[in-house]
């Protein structure tokens, strides 16, 4: 004897609540992202909550820790590609040379303290292994999926331990 109606799927029941992370990759939940990130920068918010970094700290994927060692993490790297990816382009004419040295980052002094500084941090992600790292340079570049989010998690928690940022709030 058959039933009346309409067949079931032949999928498994969602058992329970709804967990709402799952829910955030739907297009209306980055949507509603993308128009409160724009009112959050249009009225002079901080700029790094525009980034993925900043999405998933109001998602609360990332604690405030880690929210201020990727942001920290974001500006070195954004240094390291303009001073020392720029550092073998300041040979040239006169006036090339001379707009460059007023600059205080063309120093050779400050440039390879920042190397030795950038290093040092760029040694403690390596702790956490290469893909760490390179989850993390994804994150930092609004690049990154949410399967590469345990890596960069892993990273960042090296770099809070870096940067002695959970001393600091202990005080």
């Amino acid at each position: 004897m058959s039933r009346a109606g309409r067949k079931r799927k032949e999928s498994p029941r969602k058992a329970g609540r709804i967990d709402w992370r799952q829910t955030r990759e739907e297009p209306a939940v980055s949507t509603k992202w993308h128009r409160a990130r724009d009112n959050i920068l249009g009225f002079g918010g901080d700029q790094f909550l525009g980034s993925q970094a900043g999405k998933m700290f109001v998602f609360r994927e990332l604690t405030a820790l880690e929210t201020e060692a990727a942001k920290r993490w974001a500006e070195m790297l954004a240094a390291y590609r303009r001073v020392i990816g720029s550092a073998g382009e300041i040979r040239g004419s006169g006036m090339g040379q001379a707009g460059a040295s007023l600059s205080g980052e063309c120093d050779p002094q400050w440039v390879a303290e920042f190397r030795e500084h950038f290093e040092e941090a760029r040694q403690a992600v390596l702790l956490a292994g290469k893909p760490a790292l390179l989850a993390l340079e994804r994150l930092c570049r609004d690049e990154a999926s949410t399967s590469v989010l345990p890596d960069a998690k892993r990273a960042l928690a090296q770099l809070v331990v870096h940067f002695r940022l959970d001393t600091a709030t202990n005080r």
